[in-house]
């Protein structure tokens, strides 16, 4: 059985600025929770599998998946959702991204992929493939909706400002979204639905057999958790 740690969250600018990759906004969102199995072992993969499981026990689709792979990849993720029947779209951001080769400098902007998926057989088949990427903190995001893009604005990172390329979420009363922390160590929901209303809701519409250790700063007793 899954342990995992749930944390309620404020939305604020700062918030915004530290759940991986800055982001905005358009519209209200009610709940934000961080939710994770940790960040020792394998824990990649086991947080991995805990949204997997979240997100098809839900059974709610279509679910609409974008990730940011690197400019060598593009025809590689082609290739492999062309082969598995998915359906997406391919846009490049604004951004201008540089890497260095031994004798020669690169440019590119970045591929951004947005997959629709329909069933839960392709969500596992396409996180298998992708979910590495997150965890190499490059963007990835889950949402029941199409509504997200990119807008390019100028960033201070590491004293220096930067051209970047932001998603912006447009949500509504129904919104529901999530985004990787980095390093792959969890994810935050973020949600304007009843059933992530409080952590109290949000718990029963875990995976059966979830074991919730702790709730903010509060440890639980696992006989109260949902079995």
């Amino acid at each position: 059985m899954p342990a995992i740690w749930i944390q309620e969250e404020t939305l604020t600018e700062k918030l915004l600025e530290d759940v991986g990759h800055y982001m905005r906004i358009e519209g209200d969102i009610s709940s934000v929770y961080f939710i994770s199995e940790g960040s020792e072992g394998d824990y990649v993969e086991h947080n991995k599998q805990f949204l997997q499981e979240f997100l098809i026990e839900r059974n709610k689709f279509p679910i609409y998946l974008t990730f940011i792979p690197y400019d060598d990849q593009i025809e590689e993720y082609k290739s492999f959702l062309d082969k598995n029947d998915c359906s997406y779209t391919l846009t490049h951001l604004e951004e201008n991204r540089t890497y260095y080769t031994l004798f020669q400098k690169h440019q590119y902007h970045p591929p951004c992929f947005t997959v629709e998926i329909e069933e839960s057989k392709k969500l596992r088949v396409v996180m298998e493939e992708t979910f590495w990427l997150p965890a190499q903190n490059e963007f990835y995001a889950i949402s029941y909706a199409n509504n997200l893009s990119f807008s390019l604005k100028s960033m201070k990172e590491w004293g220096r400002k930067r051209d970047r390329s932001v998603p912006i979420f447009e949500v509504d009363t129904d919104s529901t979204f999530i985004t990787i922390f980095h390093d792959g160590a969890g994810f935050y929901l973020f949600s304007n639905e009843k059933d992530f209303a409080s952590v109290e809701s949000l718990s029963l519409n875990l995976p059966k057999g979830t074991v919730i250790d702790q709730i903010n700063d509060t440890l639980i007793n696992n006989e109260d958790t949902k079995n």
